[in-house]
């Protein structure tokens, strides 16, 4: 008996011991993830527009768990050049490691610093959220603090509010997160799977109805050792459709915005893109909607020196517009300088896809210029541009049954309210589909490829080549000025 009460009492002991130690430790922790994430909102805020802090307001330890509460402060500038400041509140329950009981109690036996369990708090800012809420708490959290890292995942009840100008139904939503314990790394996403919202049009007086589905958002980011965060991140919406009264709703399907920066063979590589798988309005069914931009070949101590300058410009004034409308000789040419020396390092700025697709035919355009640092001699702002550009590539093609399918969609918009004569609406629709392919074949800006009209412009070391026909830069502008002037858009004179 008294080997089977040691063989208990040893292992009790040493529990809590740990426990103790662990409790003594809790609030100092809490107090440097506080500093920390201040540190990341403060980077994260510069330039936004918006400054977020975080406070400690109380911190009451315990043996096995402890109590703090928290205060998150939003300050947003106003219209009339003043800010408006939001706070919140949170209450969290720190559960003491190396074995918090609630994990004890899900079977997960691995050791770690503390359990948090922290929740939004009803005040007079958040009363609407949690009448909304229906009786459930409208934010909680959990999150495990590791000896490294910290995860866990923030959750949100679901919503229905009702007033006299309208509905709106908002389903629960989770972020599930994990972050290295300095936070230079950081993974998560998130998902609210449905919002409704019911609305009266403050023009027409027509009911306006908007239903979102499938809304989601990821990240996976690590800072290199420059503080760049190198990783992909997206928003994603997989159906979304908006009516107004009784005309057919307008239908949205996976719609995303990636963006992503990356160490390539050149630097850093930055990309962003926009994208909407279909689109369908007024009869019509656009596809493969793309717009996505690149900026590659970075120089990334150049990048980081340049960043640096502009946040530390917005930190000089009293708000971000004062400093930027009183930079100061100094400031504008440390910037200038900084910009020419990342242009040193000859970056490529890229369109790389913009397009989409109808039934009937495809449209597409990209554009690649390579830029490299000013020149010397170049003192008027369009000789510094010329000499910053070292190639430009363009391409571009749209099929003449797709011209014709968005004039008719067009054609139809102006003749809503009234009857649709299909017989004239085709006569229009080729009359002016052929109208505008004529123009661009007769001005010399399109060559046709069987039913598909393309363009082409190369430029590179002073010489252009433009839909395979070779001049001089002079030659380009004068044959681009001459086309457009024959065309009547800059108007008779």
């Amino acid at each position: 008996m008294k080997k089977l009460a040691l063989a208990v009492a040893v292992p009790l002991a040493l529990f809590g011991a740990a426990t103790f130690y662990t409790s003594t430790q809790v609030e100092s922790t809490a107090r440097d993830a506080v500093d920390q994430a201040n540190v990341k909102l403060h980077e994260m805020s510069a330039g936004g527009g918006a400054d977020v802090s975080l406070k400690l307001l109380s911190f009451d330890r315990g043996l096995l768990s402890s109590a703090a509460r928290y205060q998150i402060d939003v300050e947003i500038p106003d219209d009339e050049g003043g800010t408006r400041q939001y706070s919140v509140l949170l209450q969290d329950r720190l559960e003491h490691g190396p074995f918090p009981v609630s994990r004890l109690a899900r079977g997960q036996l691995m050791p770690v610093a503390a359990q948090s369990h922290f929740e939004l708090e009803r005040t007079p800012l958040t009363e609407k959220l949690f009448d909304a809420a229906s009786g459930e708490i409208p934010l909680v959290g959990d999150v495990t603090i590791g000896y490294g890292r910290q995860y866990g995942d923030l959750r949100s009840a679901a919503f229905n509010v009702q007033d006299e100008e309208g509905t709106v139904r908002v389903s629960s939503g989770t972020i599930n997160f994990e972050a290295a314990k300095d936070a230079t790394a950081v993974r998560m996403d998130g998902e609210l799977p449905e919002v409704d919202i019911n609305l009266q049009h403050s023009v027409t007086g027509k009911p306006v109805r908007m239903s979102l589905r499938g809304f989601s958002l990821s990240a996976d980011k690590q800072e290199d050792a420059n503080g760049l965060a190198l990783g992909p991140s997206a928003v994603t919406l997989k159906r979304m459709e908006i009516q107004t009264g009784d005309e057919p709703a307008v239908v949205i399907q996976n719609a995303s915005v990636e963006e992503a920066l990356s160490q390539g063979s050149g630097g850093l590589d930055q990309t962003l893109a926009y994208r909407v798988g279909q689109v369908e309005a007024q009869g019509q069914t656009f596809s493969n909607l793309a717009l996505a931009f690149s900026l590659r070949n970075l120089d990334e101590g150049s990048l980081k020196a340049l960043l640096d300058s502009y946040k530390e410009l917005l930190e000089s004034g009293s708000d971000q517009q004062d400093a930027i409308a009183n930079m100061t000789d100094a400031q504008q040419q440390k910037l200038q300088a900084q910009a020419v020396q990342l242009l040193q390092h000859k970056p490529t700025l890229a369109l790389d896809e913009f397009g989409f697709e109808t039934a009937h035919g495809t449209a597409r355009l990209s554009v690649v210029l390579d830029l490299r640092g000013p020149s010397e001699d170049a003192f008027t702002p369009d000789a510094m541009i010329t000499s910053m550009l070292a190639s430009l590539k363009a391409e571009a093609g749209i099929d003449k049954g797709l011209v014709r399918d968005v004039v008719s969609l067009i054609a139809q918009r102006q003749q809503q309210g009234g009857q649709v004569d299909p017989v004239a609406l085709k006569q229009e629709t080729d009359a002016t589909t052929d109208l505008f392919s004529g123009m661009a074949l007769n001005a010399g800006w399109s060559r046709l490829e069987g039913d598909r009209l393309v363009s082409s412009l190369h430029y590179a070391d002073d010489q252009v080549t433009f839909n395979g026909r070779e001049m001089s830069v002079q030659e380009f502008m004068s044959f681009a000025f001459g086309s457009v002037q024959g065309s009547g858009l800059l108007g008779n004179r």
